[in-house]
């Protein structure tokens, strides 16, 4: 373990036994993350299942949004079911376990199942959090909540199978951007090491995730860096993805998961965006930046978040209009940037 403070461990310690006392004194307990699920999403729903099952909790998983095929190999992963599922027959939960949204909103449609008087616990690692919780648990220091959940198992003394080491290394793996992004500690690495101890085959899951792809992802993919923009003297990057790509290639929306990495692979680009063409004339807007330019900001202008390199809204214009909407918010941003 690497050296901590007596306060950070005490830390810790007293907000795990908070967890632990509310999901133990629980018996009907929701377990859900955000829309649009991603890698840690995904990889924390299984993982705290496996560990509530373990106490003899009644479980029930809920997602908004469809599960990307690159996270299909986890285990359990089918036992995820989408929220409609839930309409006609609602669980009678009495806890919710939100992961990893800054927001109770952020759960979608996913909301509808959280009646009155059922406590929360809220887990996450975005620093713009808004407490929503009867216990919170945030730390934007963490690499992903997958990292939190490792800690938090560890603390309470659950034991890691093979299976949920998959689940977590998945977790912190996908939301460290292979361990690229600056939130990537001696910590992140450390327990990336202890996992590996507990079974996970690094080379397996990166090829799993990262190099297993469907025929029509690579066509989806080609498409929409065929609609590359560099905006701003080769500053700002946009792509675009619209529903007739989606047609002409047999994707599924979730395909395109990760593709606005692509907006900063370019040398000079420092604030990238890709649009996706939604139903209702709305547009979903993934952000990317780095050098100085806080996107988490730029995203809570049409109540979305996220983190400062990392962050997604829903601006409630068809996708030409919001294409501009993004270009004038960059224009700010770079604005900003130059006082």
């Amino acid at each position: 373990m690497t050296e901590k403070s007596i306060k950070d461990i005490n830390s810790l310690t007293q907000i795990a036994e908070q967890i632990s006392a509310v999901l133990k004194a629980s018996r009907r307990i929701l377990v859900a993350s955000h829309i649009d699920p991603d890698g840690d999403a995904i990889g924390t729903q299984l993982a705290f299942a496996a560990y509530l099952e373990d106490l003899g909790k009644e479980v029930f998983l809920v997602r908004h949004g469809d599960i990307p095929h690159k996270y299909r190999f986890l285990s359990g992963v089918d036992r995820i079911p989408h929220f409609s599922e839930y309409e006609s027959s609602p669980p009678d939960i009495d806890t919710a376990l939100i992961l990893e949204c800054p927001n109770v909103e952020r759960i979608g449609q996913a909301s509808q199942l959280l009646t009155p008087g059922i406590s929360i616990v809220n887990i996450d690692h975005h620093f713009d959090n808004s407490h929503f919780g009867a216990v919170n648990w945030i730390d934007s220091k963490a690499s992903s909540v997958g990292e939190m959940a490792y800690e938090y198992f560890q603390t309470v003394g659950f034991e890691i199978s093979k299976s949920t080491a998959e689940q977590l290394y998945t977790a912190i793996l996908t939301d460290t951007g292979r361990f690229r992004f600056s939130s990537t500690s001696p910590r992140t690495m450390e327990i990336a090491g202890k996992l590996i101890e507990a079974g996970v085959q690094p080379q397996r899951i990166t090829d799993l995730v990262y190099f297993d792809v469907r025929s029509s992802t690579i066509k989806l993919v080609g498409k929409v860096l065929n609609s590359i923009e560099f905006l701003f003297d080769g500053r700002i990057c946009i792509l675009t993805q619209t529903r007739r790509m989606l047609e002409e290639t047999g994707a599924d929306a979730s395909e395109a998961e990760g593709v606005v990495d692509y907006t900063l692979h370019s040398s000079g680009v420092i604030g990238g965006a890709l649009l996706k063409e939604n139903e209702g004339a709305h547009t979903r807007v993934s952000f990317r930046s780095k050098d100085g330019i806080n996107v988490a900001e730029i995203a809570a202008k049409y109540g979305g978040g996220g983190h400062f390199n990392a962050s997604g809204c829903t601006i409630p214009m068809p996708i030409e209009d919001a294409r501009k909407e993004v270009i004038r918010l960059f224009t700010e941003a770079l604005d900003g940037k130059k006082a």
